[in-house]
């Protein structure tokens, strides 16, 4: 197998052969590190932890320690609370789910309110759903296939938004039953989904506008750990006592 040079954020050279993967990097670099990874950078590009690495090229292992590492955690996280949705209530359908400042949002129509208790529900299929080590993996389909595939689901908000894409290729990420039009990149596997909290709901109109459909937006944040989380929490509640004083 051929050989190739991969420069480290530090500047060192490594040998490595030619297309290994990021996960296999970080494993190679080290245990503490391969646990940790959730993305690779190569040549400056973000990608998934499963993509080959076939030139010589500059790389970083990505973590949660850093922003882009947090963005991703945070989406795929998005992704986990839809398949979670989707199977508690197979008549929602999906909008849009995206990372934000301090966690992620996905929006859903549904005929009533998600209720406390619902939420409840969802993070208790989120557990299971990560427990279940299921990987995620990103597929490539034409434009027509991918109008076709969720036109097949029923779930007419991306069909509308793969209407508007100028792409003549469409990625998707796929976690068991669960699909989602996507651009990526996520981690490798649920199992990498360990700590999380559905935080609130919220109405939201589709793409912002008054005179579309109130969604439901369910907000949460998640962290690679439990004292992380609860650390969060503990600071959000504190905001809201001071907020209320």
């Amino acid at each position: 197998m051929s050989e190739i040079q991969l420069r480290l954020p530090d500047g060192r050279d490594k040998s490595m052969p030619a297309g290994i993967t990021g996960q296999e990097v970080a494993e190679k670099i080290g245990s503490r590190l391969a646990k940790d990874a959730l993305a690779i950078k190569i040549d400056g590009r973000l990608q998934d932890l499963n993509v080959p690495v076939d030139h010589p090229a500059s790389i970083e292992i990505v973590t949660f320690a850093a922003p882009e590492g947090r963005e991703v955690y945070w989406h795929s996280t998005s992704h986990l609370m839809a398949q979670a949705v989707k199977q508690l209530f197979p008549g929602a359908k999906l909008a849009i789910g995206p990372a934000i400042e301090e966690g992620f949002y996905y929006d859903f129509d549904f005929e009533r309110p998600f209720t406390p208790e619902d939420l409840r529900k969802i993070e208790a299929k989120m557990a299971e759903l990560a427990k279940a080590a299921t990987p995620i993996t990103r597929k490539v389909f034409s434009k027509a296939d991918a109008l076709s595939f969720f036109q097949k689901k029923s779930e007419s908000y991306k069909v509308e938004l793969i209407n508007e894409l100028p792409d003549n290729t469409i990625s998707v990420y796929e976690q068991a039953d669960f699909a989602d039009l996507c651009r990526g990149p996520h981690v490798s596997s649920t199992a990498k989904i360990k700590a999380f909290k559905l935080l609130s709901v919220a109405g939201a109109y589709w793409r912002g506008d008054e005179k579309n459909k109130m969604l439901q937006r369910i907000y949460g944040v998640s962290f690679p750990g439990k004292e992380a989380l609860d650390e969060h929490i503990a600071r959000l509640e504190e905001i809201k006592r001071r907020d209320h004083m």
